[in-house]
């Protein structure tokens, strides 16, 4: 067959293969000059070669999967011999602690080799569209707990095989993560402690107020960007062991634990949901609890709330003041009742509340000082001012000729 036969055959979205030209492979041995990081991309792009969907036989041959896979791993084998055929192939091992290491001596040294392990070198998936901030972390966090719900809890069944489960997790952890050929040994252990726990038990273990759980851990452990640093990565592993525990517990640690730091980020950057609730998940994410209230005045030359968070207050104008300026002003429930204001406050002049959101006052609106007076200053205050850094305050004011709203965003003193 003719190579641009071949290439015909393989115009489709993934790239297939004819069984009957390449196997058996009984083609001379050729030597090929590759940097490290060309040879461990191609490890990584070769991984299908051992699904049966990637084959097809002009004479209808069965698909073999103990042949495809077989010739799957001599190639890896081949692209991990460091200099030639005739030198030691690079070997590879994890220690007890889970750390990958390598050895190019035939196994008398070895070192650790964390840029080999996928969990720390696929892909990161692209910022999530929209301004970084909480109800950012709280979509993130439903479209991690919902996407493992719906393609990895809800694909159990009772009679699954180990073959099945291994098959399964495999695919769906190498849709997140490049798995290459030695971290397949992770993911062949995780599956059988995870077959272990009895898929019957297992499935009834993960009920929707798992999932719920699952959902804040990931929301209070991610960062506004949608992101997991490593450290997050194993708060989220450890709060799943203390929060959920059992053996839903254990199948859902393994997943984070398969899907390392970067994984862990793509399916939160995943896009499987587009809205979230986390008003269940508590104060996890640092914020002031301390409610503020307009500070009260007949007419209300004072502002109206629009939104307060923990995190955020949105006040707007309402009526002019009798000096022709519009003034907004908030304080404490009481002297002591203070929270940090943010130096920097964002004003939108509008009087369109729909606009009044945290994501369009962070993006669109101008950034000022904050101007306020410390935490127990009488109020009102006689000795507001403007602050160019946080500080602990109990009161804060701001005036426009113009209608205008101003978010200020704040934290626990």
């Amino acid at each position: 067959m003719s190579e641009r036969e071949i290439d015909s055959r393989r115009n489709w979205k993934a790239q297939v293969f004819p069984l009957d030209y390449y196997l058996p492979d009984e083609s001379e041995e050729c030597l090929y000059c590759l940097t490290d990081k060309q040879a461990e991309i191609l490890r990584g792009i070769i991984e299908p070669l051992a699904w049966k969907t990637r084959w097809w036989s002009d004479d209808d041959n069965p698909i073999d999967v103990d042949q495809i896979t077989t010739f799957r791993d001599d190639l890896t084998r081949r692209l991990m011999m460091p200099c030639g055929c005739d030198d030691q192939p690079i070997l590879y091992r994890w220690t007890v602690d889970s750390v990958l290491q390598k050895s190019i001596d035939g196994g008398t040294t070895w070192e650790d080799a964390p840029e080999n392990d996928p969990r720390n070198y696929s892909t990161v998936y692209p910022p999530m569209a929209g301004s970084d901030g909480l109800d950012k972390r709280c979509i993130a966090a439903t479209s991690a707990a919902q996407l493992i719900k719906a393609q990895v809890g809800d694909q159990l069944t009772d009679d699954m095989s180990r073959f099945t489960l291994d098959e399964l997790i495999k695919t769906w952890v190498g849709t997140y993560i490049q798995t290459s050929n030695p971290f397949l040994a992770l993911i062949n252990i995780a599956v059988n402690q995870i077959f272990a726990l009895v898929i019957s038990a297992l499935r009834a273990a993960l009920t929707d107020a798992v999932y719920d759980i699952l959902q804040c851990i990931i929301y209070c452990n991610i960062g506004n960007d949608a992101s997991v640093t490593d450290a997050q990565w194993a708060a989220i592993r450890s709060d799943i062991t203390d929060q959920i525990g059992g053996i839903a517990g254990v199948f859902l640690e393994h997943l984070i634990y398969l899907l390392g730091r970067v994984g862990t980020t793509n399916i939160c950057r995943s896009g499987f949901a587009t809205e979230g609730d986390c008003e269940d998940c508590g104060s996890c994410v640092p914020g002031c609890e301390n409610d503020w209230i307009v500070y009260p005045n007949s007419p209300n030359y004072f502002g109206v709330i629009v939104h307060q968070t923990s995190t955020y207050i949105i006040v707007r104008t309402d009526v002019i003041n009798t000096n022709g300026l519009y003034y907004t002003y908030l304080r404490a429930v009481d002297n002591d009742h203070c929270c940090v204001i943010n130096h920097t406050t964002y004003v939108l002049a509008t009087t369109d509340e729909s606009l009044m959101t945290y994501d369009n006052m962070l993006e669109n609106g101008t950034q000022t000082n904050v101007f306020g007076a410390e935490c127990g200053s009488s109020i009102p205050s006689g000795s507001m001012g403007a602050f160019s850094d946080d500080h602990c305050l109990n009161q804060v004011q701001y005036q426009a000729v113009g209608q205008y709203a101003i978010m200020y965003t704040k934290d626990a003193c």
